[in-house]
C-alpha cells in the first residue's frame, strides 16, 4: 500500500510563473483594457511556484510504501535477515531529507536478533543506514526533488535521484530460530524535511 504525504493540499494555480511588466500610452481616449494574471493556491510540485516559503513543510510531497515486512531466510537457517525492497519517492520541487525519528516494538520481541537495520542508497548512490536494533533517531538519506535536483537553479535535470529503494536486513542469535517461530508487529516513523532551494537546510 502506498500513501502520499503532502504538506497541503493543492487549491488551485492559475497562469503561474514570472510576472511580465508591459506599458502601453493611453492618449486620446477614454479608456483601457489591462490584462491580469493570478496565482492561487500553491502547486508543490513546481520548483518555481510562488506561493510557498523556503523551508516549509507545505513542499513536502513523498510516497512511501507504508506496509513493511521482514523475514529469515530457510537458506541461512533461519540466521540472516531479510526483506522486498521498497520505495520512496519525492514528487516535492525542492529536494528532501528523510529520517527515521521512531522505530518501537508494538508486540513480541528482538531479543535473540542481534543486527538489525533499514539501507537505502541517497540522492548520490551513496548507501546509508540506520541501526533499528539498538536504535537512534538520526538522518537516514536525502532525495533529489522531482525533477533530479539538489539544487534548483545550478544543477540540471536528472543530476541525482528522486526516487530510492530500502530494505531491512540483518542476524539473530546463534540456532535460535531453527526450531523456533516467532512474529513481532512494529512502527517504523519517517520524518521529512523540505531543503531549501539550494539543497541546504533552511534556518528556523
Amino acid at each position: 500500500m502506498k500513501k502520499i504525504l503532502c504538506g497541503l493540499l493543492l487549491m488551485g494555480f492559475l497562469s503561474g510563473g514570472a510576472a511580465s511588466v508591459f506599458a502601453a500610452e493611453v492618449n486620446g481616449t477614454d479608456s483601457a483594457s489591462i490584462t491580469v494574471d493570478g496565482s492561487l493556491g500553491q502547486d508543490n510540485t513546481d520548483e518555481n511556484a510562488p506561493n510557498i516559503d523556503e523551508g516549509s513543510n507545505d513542499w513536502i510531497n513523498v510516497t512511501v510504501d507504508t506496509a513493511n515486512i521482514f523475514y529469515t531466510t530457510k537458506e541461512s537457517q533461519h540466521k540472516t535477515i531479510t526483506s522486498p525492497d521498497y520505495t520512496i519517492t519525492n514528487n516535492s520541487g525542492r529536494a528532501v531529507k528523510v529520517s527515521v525519528l521512531d522505530f518501537t516494538v508494538d508486540s513480541g520481541n528482538l531479543d535473540n536478533v542481534d543486527a538489525l537495520k533499514i539501507s537505502g542508497k541517497d540522492y548520490a548512490d551513496a548507501e546509508q543506514s540506520v541501526d533499528l536494533k539498538s536504535f537512534v533517531a538520526g538522518d537516514f538519506l536525502t532525495l533529489a526533488n522531482n525533477q533530479g535536483k539538489v539544487n534548483v537553479d545550478s544543477d540540471t535535470v536528472d543530476s541525482y535521484a528522486k526516487t530510492t529503494s530500502y530494505n531491512y536486513s540483518g542476524t539473530t542469535k546463534d540456532e535460535y530460530y531453527k526450531a523456533k517461530a516467532e512474529k513481532t508487529n512494529h512502527t517504523l516513523t519517517l520524518a521529512f524535511e523540505a531543503l531549501g532551494k539550494d539543497g541546504t537546510s533552511v534556518a528556523p
